[in-house]
């Protein structure tokens, strides 16, 4: 196996950049879910998000700490928990889209509606690379662009979600477990 290429599959294997990525957020009720069906639903129960940043991706590890009595020059840690942060994703502002706005507005108009979704990585050929998925989302915040007359930046609004749970699923590994081929 060469450095970037694997020579028995004629896969790169080059690090994807980081700018070339989708979001998509489904109802959580809904039975047409992207998640069941692969097709967000033309019914308004999914939302398609040309996102510019998503931040959050990540799996934290909470350890708790004891000591032992008389033994004063260490401390015991252990496992307990995984929680995850949020996930706040940014775009420019749109004229089309309110999408996140409303969504949060729901909730304190009483119309509770969460959402699953999946943020894909994809390659230079716009191939999914690697797959995050998150369950039972909810915004918690949503911050319109600072207005600055002095200014020349895009304007940017962002959404921040609350969820219950992130996973990862690498394409690669998903191909080769379902053909039976062990990496």
């Amino acid at each position: 196996m060469s450095l970037g290429f694997d020579s028995t599959t004629g896969i790169r294997l080059d690090p994807p950049l980081n700018h070339n990525f989708l979001v998509l957020l489904a109802e959580t009720t809904s039975a047409k879910s992207f998640l069941v069906s692969g097709i967000p639903s033309p019914s308004g129960d999914a939302l398609v998000g040309g996102f510019t940043e998503c931040d959050g991706l990540k799996m934290l590890q909470e350890d708790e700490k004891r000591h032992e009595g008389g033994l004063n020059n260490t401390e015991h840690r252990f496992p307990t928990r995984i929680t995850w942060p949020n996930l706040v994703l940014s775009r420019g502002v749109s004229r089309i889209s309110q999408s996140g706005w409303d969504w949060l507005y729901g909730f304190g108009d009483g119309r509770v509606k969460r959402m699953d979704g999946i943020v894909v990585l994809m390659d230079q050929g716009r191939i999914p690379h690697n797959i995050w998925k998150f369950r039972r989302g909810f915004p918690v915040r949503f911050e319109g662009p600072k207005l600055k007359a002095t200014a020349n930046d895009v304007s940017v609004e962002t959404l921040e979600i609350a969820h219950e749970g992130l996973w990862q699923l690498s394409v690669l590994q998903l191909g080769t477990e379902t053909l039976g081929v062990s990496t």
